[in-house]
């Protein structure tokens, strides 16, 4: 099958393993096309750009699919989303005082997990499940509850002082193994680590998840970024899929970063991906 649109970051949905639908944004609506390793996916971009928020056509996009008047004005592009410690709302510099209170004046977790080795981060209460999916965590959970986005930003930056809050996304997409030690365990030595501020906001059940991305046996990983930067087709059979990552042959491809970018998706089941690659 041949869609056209542009590209919006993938859809997971916890499971085991975990499926990913692909969502291509059109002047018909949202598209949503269900994936899985063995099928063909090919993405040839038309070169049209256009902003994941307001829709205008632009010449270049920022943050993952926004324009630059975007960037420059909506809450959701400001620098605090980044740097949650950052938040300026009790300065009241905050760009959206509607979405502040939506996402960010709500509770939310931190976490330690496990995605190219130990980590901490950040997520609001309810969303954990996506966000550790987004990240290609194999295990996570949560250590504090905290009453806003700023509390949690600030417990993060704390713990950032012993563990990292990034992720190596070469490491984290090759990584099939998992954790070398329980995660229940690192997590409580992280609780027991904090200061005594932030000792109240500490869960005392600890209830690791794992998850498990979608991969083909003994598929071995060409850690090499594929991008859209020409008239030339992106893809191939699916392999894997990890984080916002499809997994194809010759390397992987990031389609978050991709957002706003107009693409014709040609795609086709495992049963009929011989055919397709023929073509």
């Amino acid at each position: 099958m041949l869609w056209m649109g542009d590209l919006r970051e993938l859809e997971p949905t916890f499971g085991v393993p975990i499926a990913y639908r692909l969502k291509l944004a059109s002047e018909d609506g949202l598209r949503s096309i269900p994936l899985s390793v063995g099928d063909t996916l090919v993405f040839r971009p038309t070169g049209t750009l256009r902003c994941v928020a307001c829709g205008r056509r632009v010449k270049k996009l920022y943050q993952h699919g926004y324009c630059f008047p975007c960037v420059r004005t909506l809450a959701e592009c400001d620098l605090c989303i980044v740097k949650p410690h950052q938040c300026h709302f009790h300065l009241g510099t905050c760009r959206d005082a509607g979405f502040a209170a939506e996402h960010c004046m709500v509770p939310h977790y931190v976490y330690v997990a496990w995605s190219s080795g130990f980590k901490v981060g950040i997520t609001r209460k309810g969303r954990q499940l996506k966000r550790w999916m987004d990240q290609g965590a194999v295990e996570a959970a949560v250590i504090a509850e905290v009453p806003d986005r700023k509390t949690a930003g600030d417990l993060e930056v704390h713990i950032a002082q012993w563990m990292t809050d990034k992720t190596d996304w070469r490491k984290m997409l090759a990584d099939e193994a998992g954790p070398d030690r329980p995660l229940a365990e690192v997590a409580r030595e992280v609780q027991a680590s904090i200061a005594e501020s932030y000792r109240p906001y500490l869960v005392a059940d600890l209830r690791p998840e794992r998850l498990a991305y979608p991969r083909e046996p003994g598929f071995r990983i060409a850690l090499h970024s594929l991008a859209l930067t020409s008239d030339q087709p992106v893809g191939g059979v699916i392999r894997g899929i990890k984080g916002q990552y499809l997994l194809f042959d010759d390397g992987v491809f990031h389609v978050k970063r991709w957002a706003g970018h107009e693409v014709v998706a040609e795609h086709c089941a495992s049963s009929c991906s011989a055919e397709v690659g023929a073509n």
